[in-house]
């Protein structure tokens, strides 16, 4: 059974592709997307290995990683840790005043607000989900945004919208923050964040995307191997994404504490305790093309219960 939770918030510091392993699309390598909404993920398995590799390190116990993180023989024992995938909170995207912006969308927040409630968060859900026709082009920011042209639009991309400014937005925005890894543009969160329909956010989160061509290089000729050009998609910097953790008891009364060892992975070897204690986060990297730089990913831990 389950025996406690957290949530994981993830911050991309460089663009991130976790592949899907297939493609019938225009581009050869694509990124992991959710079946019916084809909005952006990351495999929980693939952040389960990261993270066991992780502790490997960290611990430099493979039995204790085996026990946590289960036996390649499942016959001698499961994960007494479970990832759910890590979903899409907040996209970035091209604005035309303030450099980017974080856009979100009432499907996004109305499914990250039923799944923290579902697991007992209700202290901060005490904000509203915008009621926002999917159809129309409009858009909500906060009081304080800077993203607004004329008092009265932005520009996203190449688009414009009307917009907005909404209190309901600063709420989220200080709500959301909580959870979030500690960075100087997420401090800045309210006067970043836009709130779209939801077929606007799905379009951009299909059409926002780093597409690179990459090419292999014949070494005995020292020119382009023949049929080797290829394209990968990448889901852009600043990307941010939420999964939660699960902490399992296989045995009743088991002597080993999975969440306690869980969090010495997010723990500093600051000896400040005021912000040890406060804060517990971590670079990993994620997914392919390592060697490029990709995939260098800003993880925060947050207790939920």
């Amino acid at each position: 059974m389950y025996k406690d939770f957290g949530i994981l918030t993830y911050y991309t510091l460089t663009p991130l592709h976790m592949g899907s392993g297939s493609s019938v699309h225009y581009v050869d390598l694509t990124i992991q997307r959710e079946r019916h909404t084809s909005f952006p993920i990351m495999a929980g398995s693939g952040i389960k290995g990261v993270l066991r590799d992780y502790a490997k390190i960290k611990w430099n116990d493979n039995s204790l990683v085996d026990e946590i993180f289960g036996y390649e023989d499942g016959n001698k024992g499961a994960s007494m840790v479970a990832f759910t995938d890590a979903k899409i909170l907040l996209y970035p995207v091209r604005s035309l005043k303030g450099t980017f912006a974080w856009i979100t969308c009432p499907l996004v927040l109305k499914r990250f607000k039923e799944e923290l409630k579902s697991l007992g968060k209700t202290e901060d859900t005490n904000w509203d989900v915008p009621n926002l026709d999917p159809d129309k082009d409009k858009a909500l920011v906060s009081k304080d945004s800077s993203l607004v042209i004329d008092d009265k639009s932005i520009g996203l991309e190449e688009f414009v919208f009307d917009c907005e400014k909404s209190e309901n937005v600063d709420n989220i925005a200080k709500a959301i923050k909580e959870y979030l890894p500690h960075t100087s543009t997420v401090n800045e969160l309210s006067k970043r964040l836009v709130v779209v329909g939801d077929n606007v956010f799905t379009d951009f989160v299909n059409y926002a995307v780093e597409i690179r061509t990459r090419i292999r290089i014949d070494q005995e000729t020292g020119t382009v191997k023949e049929g080797a050009l290829f394209t990968i998609e990448f889901v852009p910097s600043e990307a941010i994404f939420y999964s939660f953790v699960f902490f399992v008891e296989r045995k009743k009364d088991d002597s080993l504490d999975v969440r306690t060892k869980f969090e010495e992975l997010f723990s500093s070897e600051d000896k400040d305790k005021a912000n040890k204690d406060k804060v517990k986060e971590l670079v990993l990297q994620f997914g392919g093309d390592e060697t490029i730089g990709a995939g260098f990913t800003k993880v925060r831990y947050n207790t939920l219960k």
